[in-house]
C-alpha cells in the first residue's frame, strides 16, 4: 500500500479475503456432493483467484494482481455458461449480443484512463485488466437475469450482485490511488463480497439448483414422421418412443410399462380385466377394424394417424404366417388410405428368411 494502513482497512482487507476463500470452499463442498453441477466447480476457482488478486494488490505485485483479477471474472463467466447449458431452459442468444459491444467499451474505458493524465505501468497493467473484469462480471449478471423465471428471487439478486460487483471493479482504475477514496472503496468493495456471497450461496441452495433438470428429450410431431410403414428393431422403438411420447399414438402391446400417458394402448392377451383393454391374439379382424376406425378418426381431425405393434412374434404364435401376413396386408391397405404410420417393431433372426422376404415384399 505504501503506507501504514489503519486497523479498520487492515480489518476490511482481511475479511474480504476471509470471505472469498470460505464461499470457495463452500462451493466445492458443494460441488464435492452434485459433481453433475460442473458450474459449482468452475465458481469456487472463481473465488480462490478473486482472493489471490486482493493478497497481490496489497503487496503490490501488480501484474499478479491483474492476471488473477481477469482469470476470476474469466470464471465466473464461464460459470453462468456452463449453468445455461445445465439448466438446458433456456438460452437467449440476444443477451450475448451485448458482447458484441465489448471492445467498445474497452476501447472508451482505455481513453477514459488516458484523460486522467497519469499514465503509468499501474495503470495499463490494471486499468486494462480491471475494465475487462468489469465488463465481463456486468456480462455475467445480464446473463443470470432470465434464471429468474425458474429462481425468482435468488436469481435476481445474484444478477444485481454480479452486475453491482462488475461496476466497482471498472472505478478500480480511477479511484484505487486516491488516499481518501481508498478506505470507502475497501468498504464497497467489502460489502460488494459479502452481497455476492450471501446471493450465490442463496442460488446454490434453492431447492432447484440441488436437482439438475434433465436436458429436454427430442420431440417428433406426427407429421415429421414419415407415412406408410416402418420396420424397426427394439432399440430403434426405444428413440421413437421417447420422441413421440406427447404425439397421440394407436399402440397394440404386450408390454404395459413405459408407456406414455397420450398413447392409447390395447393389451393383446387371451386374458381379461377390467382396468385394461385387451384383445386376443386370434381375433385379427377386431384388430383390423380397431385400426380402420381409429386412422379414419384421425383424417377427420386433420391428424396423421400413428399405430405401432410391437407383438407381432405373439401373433405368429396364435395365427399362421399366412393369416398374419394377409392382416398386415389389410392394415397396409388402411394407412395408404388415411395416410398414416405403421411402425413393425421385430426383429429379422426371429423370421425365416423366406418369412422376412415376404414381410417386406408384402409392406414396401
Amino acid at each position: 500500500m505504501g503506507e501504514v494502513m489503519k486497523l479498520p482497512l487492515i480489518f476490511m482487507i482481511v475479511l474480504n479475503i476471509a470471505i472469498k476463500m470460505s464461499v470457495g470452499i463452500y462451493i466445492l463442498h458443494v460441488f464435492h456432493h452434485k459433481k453433475s453441477r460442473k458450474s459449482l466447480l468452475i465458481w469456487a476457482f472463481a473465488w480462490f483467484f478473486a482472493a489471490f488478486s486482493i493478497l497481490f494488490d496489497i503487496i503490490e505485485i501488480h501484474h499478479l494482481n491483474a492476471i488473477f483479477r481477469a482469470l476470476s471474472a474469466s470464471l465466473f463467466f464461464f460459470g453462468v455458461l456452463i449453468l445455461i447449458s445445465e439448466e438446458a431452459f433456456y438460452f437467449q442468444t440476444n443477451i450475448l449480443y451485448l458482447l458484441a459491444f465489448a471492445p467498445f467499451l474497452l476501447a472508451s474505458y482505455v481513453v477514459a484512463i488516458t484523460k486522467t493524465g497519469s499514465i503509468s505501468e499501474w495503470t495499463i497493467t490494471i486499468g486494462v485488466s480491471y475494465g475487462i473484469s468489469g465488463i465481463y462480471m456486468i456480462s455475467s449478471g445480464i446473463l443470470m437475469l432470465p434464471f429468474s423465471k425458474v429462481y425468482k428471487q435468488r436469481a435476481k439478486l445474484l444478477a444485481v450482485s454480479f452486475i453491482l460487483y462488475g461496476i466497482h471493479i471498472v472505478d478500480y482504475t480511477f479511484l484505487r490511488k486516491v488516499s481518501w477514496f481508498a478506505p470507502m472503496g475497501f468498504l464497497i468493495g467489502t460489502t460488494l463480497t459479502i452481497m455476492i456471497a450471501y446471493s450465490m450461496i442463496k442460488f446454490v441452495r434453492a431447492g432447484q439448483f440441488q436437482k439438475i433438470p434433465e436436458k429436454e428429450k427430442p420431440k417428433m410431431l406426427a407429421e415429421e414422421l414419415e407415412s406408410g410403414i416402418l420396420i424397426i428393431d427394439e432399440k430403434k422403438y426405444k428413440e421413437i418412443r421417447e420422441m413421440l411420447q406427447d404425439t397421440n399414438v394407436l399402440l397394440l402391446s404386450r408390454d404395459l410399462s413405459n408407456v406414455p400417458e397420450r398413447w392409447d394402448i390395447y393389451f393383446i392377451t387371451h386374458i381379461t380385466g377390467r382396468n385394461i383393454r385387451a384383445i386376443s391374439p386370434t381375433n385379427l379382424a377386431r384388430i383390423v377394424e380397431l385400426i380402420n376406425r381409429y386412422l379414419r378418426h384421425m383424417k377427420e381431425m386433420k391428424q396423421k394417424g400413428i399405430i405401432i405393434i410391437d407383438c407381432l412374434e405373439y401373433l405368429i404364435m396364435y395365427n399362421s404366417f399366412e393369416a398374419v401376413a394377409k392382416f398386415l396386408s389389410s392394415i397396409r391397405d388402411y394407412i395408404m388410405m388415411y395416410e398414416g404410420t405403421l411402425i413393425l417393431v421385430t426383429n429379422p433372426s426371429v423370421w425365416s428368411e423366406k418369412e422376412w422376404a415376404l414381410l417386406k415384399r408384402l409392406l414396401s
